[in-house]
């Protein structure tokens, strides 16, 4: 019974120490650096559509999954992502509040559906 003692207390010690967690210090994309959105580009949608996030900078990761080049443009920060096909961009926009248009500026893309809508609070 002493040899399941001695096994039991230290294995029980490690789960709860495991479970308590530490800090967060390091670990997340939710800091005071701002917001980070993840939008894949395919022809001719963005997956998701309709994105959040809070007022500040914002880096995009655009993830294009079609078979040619699309970007991911927002008029009021002058900014846009391009993506060649199969590959991935990313950059760092700053927004106030409000709602704002995205979408691929790739002739004829935005006319065959490719925007959505951007939420900033």
């Amino acid at each position: 019974m002493k040899r399941l003692t001695w096994l039991v207390v230290p294995l029980a010690a490690l789960a709860m120490a495991a479970c308590a967690g530490g800090d967060g210090g390091d670990a997340g994309d939710d800091g005071p650096e701002g917001t980070e959105l993840h939008v894949t580009a395919r022809e001719f949608a963005f997956e998701p559509s309709s994105l959040s996030a809070s007022a500040g900078e914002i880096t995009v990761q655009l993830e294009n999954a079609g078979a040619t080049e699309h970007d991911f443009t927002v008029d009021e920060a002058n900014f846009t992502a391009l993506a060649k096909a199969a590959e991935s961009a990313s950059g760092t926009l700053t927004l106030e509040a409000g709602t704002y248009a995205f979408y691929c500026s790739i002739p004829g893309h935005r006319e065959s559906g490719m925007e959505g809508t951007l939420t900033v609070s």
